[in-house]
């Protein structure tokens, strides 16, 4: 038999040359395609044995030069049957499931393969199918040339290749039945099915995704395992842009960035292989059925949550108008007060650092020397509460507002992840509203009593012991500017400058719409259970923006009035240890010190400075919170640069 075998190649094997156009190497260098590619000596059962010369000619192995034998092993150059068969396998044709090779077998395929495509093989190894074949020991789990093909891969451009998106529906679905059989129903899969021509105007000119366009044979483990999850909703990103703007902005897509798996993508509100249109009746997200998808993370939604729109984008007037209309009074005011206070603390720099270069600073607190109480324990308490938990706030919140910048991703993990960091930013929240409970109870008590005899309460409210703004603020606001640009004198204050009168009241003012829309974006069902579901859209829009604006002025324009301006800096000691110096009061507050000597207070608020090493103390406590807050200011700034 074997010899009539050899007879017969040979009387072939000049036309089998001449019918061989591909970069597999000739008869006598491949003695393979000599008798593999004649049809006429396989048949029945050996059938599968025939590899056409058509198949080969544009395979990408036989196009790069690459031998049967490097698959195969073998000797190439020679007729003899058992010399040219290194081993002999009787391999059951693939397709023919629920029939595979043996296990060892299945491996071996994969193993030959990561001879040449190591990293291929590698990502496989970590596959859902690799692990299926390599830990799990599953069959019927899919190798190499189950997806890519045997005697006959070409690139997956290429209609002829398994891979194709006008075939590669039918080569998932040799192993995914059910799915393909779903995924013809939905969106992806009406009319033509994967991979052919929308026929929507709105996807006019794009083609359906096909399996691959979602999936890859080399994805991690399991579709749900993390690393799928965070990735899945820029893959439907790449075809769905305006929607991916928009799910990133929204708290959905800020946590999937931070790294949070348990947050909303997209599979888990519109479905996965199963996607209908929000219109069609068994939709997730029809009305019949909203509410079951949306109780999967909040179980206890009233009925306006579920006209929350998680694809809210203020930056889009068209899609959103009242949100848009919202977010632009907000930067309008944004703007402005950092138009209006930057531009005075530039003006503020320049003139101070003349002034101090002229006629240098007043004298610093010196231990053991006179010092005049300026704040005491109420403010310096309320104070401390009020840093900290505004740089509370701050860390906990801008993280979710910047969730796509580096430093964002390291300050969430400092604090354990979204879990830890909401709670936190919750409690920092309860304080920062509890301070200013405090101050309101505060200011109303000094307002009940009975006025100072010969005074009135009105004479309380607009007095120099009060924060209120009066005229004198005006005046002092005046002359400043005038100071600014040479025209006259630096000014002198009372108690209270006007700057921190702002100060004061901007921040009374944050806590109010800060707080309010934070209660309402913690208690979604609470509030919609009166107002509609785009008031949680609104909240966020105001709440995030409002924060931005709180951060940024206390960072740049608070820090500079308070200590890094020229005749300060680097820091003010009198708010962490409650005194001043008698220079310092005489310099910047003499109308104060005389208005004291005058009601005989004076020598009341007269004290010693402390020690040298509570100064030290206070001043690295105020050195930290200093550098927290530059260093978010940085990360603003950045994030501002990047776009």
């Amino acid at each position: 038999m074997r010899t009539l075998l050899t007879i017969v190649v040979l009387a072939l094997r000049a036309a089998v040359a001449e019918g061989n156009a591909g970069a597999e190497p000739a008869p006598g260098k491949n003695e393979c395609v000599t008798c593999h590619g004649e049809a006429e000596l396989w048949e029945g059962k050996t059938a599968r044995l025939y590899i056409s010369k058509e198949r080969l000619a544009k395979d990408v192995h036989c196009l790069k030069g690459v031998g049967c034998h490097e698959c195969h092993g073998g000797d190439p150059t020679t007729l003899d049957v058992p010399a040219a068969h290194a081993t002999e396998v009787d391999k059951t044709d693939p397709k023919a499931r629920p029939f595979r090779l043996p296990l060892s077998e299945l491996r071996k395929d994969f193993e030959v393969c990561g001879s040449c495509h190591p990293q291929g093989v590698g990502t496989y190894a970590q596959s859902a199918h690799g692990r299926g074949v390599q830990r799990a020991g599953l069959v019927v789990s899919p190798v190499c040339g189950d997806c890519h093909g045997t005697h006959g891969i070409y690139p997956a451009s290429d209609p002829k290749s398994l891979l194709h998106v006008d075939r590669v529906g039918d080569t998932c679905g040799k192993c995914h039945a059910l799915l393909e059989r779903v995924l013809q129903q939905s969106v992806h899969g009406r009319a033509a099915g994967p991979g052919a021509a929308a026929k929507t105007p709105a996807g006019e000119g794009k083609r359906k995704p096909s399996c691959t366009d979602c999936h890859e044979g080399h994805d991690p483990p399991r579709q749900a395992s993390m690393p799928s999850r965070l990735a899945s909703p820029d893959r439907c990103g790449s075809c769905h842009a305006a929607l991916s703007s928009g799910y990133a902005i929204s708290i959905h897509g800020a946590l999937t960035e931070l790294g949070y798996g348990p947050a909303a993508k997209c599979s888990d509100c519109h479905g996965a292989h199963d996607i209908l249109p929000v219109s069609h009746p068994d939709s997730k997200l029809s009305p019949a059925h909203r509410r079951e998808t949306c109780g999967k993370c909040h179980p206890d939604a009233v009925a306006n949550f579920l006209d929350f729109d998680p694809h809210a984008d203020h930056r889009t007037a068209d899609r959103d108008p009242l949100l848009h209309w919202v977010y632009w009074g907000l930067l309008t005011l944004l703007f402005s007060t950092f138009g209006v206070f930057g531009l005075h603390s530039l003006l503020w720099f320049v003139r101070g650092l003349v002034h101090v270069l002229k006629h240098g600073r007043a004298r610093p607190l010196v231990p053991g020397t006179v010092a005049y109480t300026r704040f005491g324990p109420f403010h310096r308490v309320a104070h401390t509460v009020m840093v900290l938990s505004f740089l509370g706030l701050a860390l906990t919140g801008l993280p979710l507002k910047y969730s796509q910048q580096p430093w964002a991703h390291v300050v969430a993990a400092a604090f354990g992840g979204f879990e830890s960091t909401g709670s936190a930013h919750r409690v920092f929240g309860v304080v920062n509203l509890g301070c200013l409970v405090v101050y309101v109870f505060r200011m109303l008590g000094r307002l009940v009593p009975r006025p100072p005899a010969g005074g009135s309460r009105l004479a309380v409210v607009f007095g120099p012991d009060s924060p209120v703004p009066n005229l004198r603020d005006a005046k002092d606001l005046f002359k400043m500017v005038r100071w600014f640009f040479g025209l006259g004198p630096k000014p002198t204050f009372e108690r209270w400058t006007y700057w921190e009168k702002f100060d004061f009241w901007g921040a009374c003012a944050d806590i109010v719409i800060i707080g309010a829309t934070g209660l309402v974006l913690w208690f979604p069902n609470l509030f919609c259970a009166y107002l509609p579901g785009e008031t949680l859209n609104i909240a966020k829009v105001i709440h995030s923006t409002q924060a931005l604006l709180a951060t940024g002025f206390v960072f740049a324009i608070h820090f500079f009035s308070t200590h890094l301006r020229p005749e300060k800096f680097p820091m003010d000691m009198s708010m962490l240890t409650g005194r001043v110096s008698e220079e310092d009061l005489h310099e910047e507050r003499p109308a104060y010190l005389e208005r004291m000597r005058r009601e005989g207070k004076l020598e009341d608020l007269k004290t010693q400075v402390p020690p040298r090493d509570v100064l030290g103390l206070s001043l690295f406590g105020g050195a930290v919170a200093l550098f927290v807050g530059l260093s978010l200011l940085a990360g603003i700034l950045l994030a501002a640069l990047r776009g």
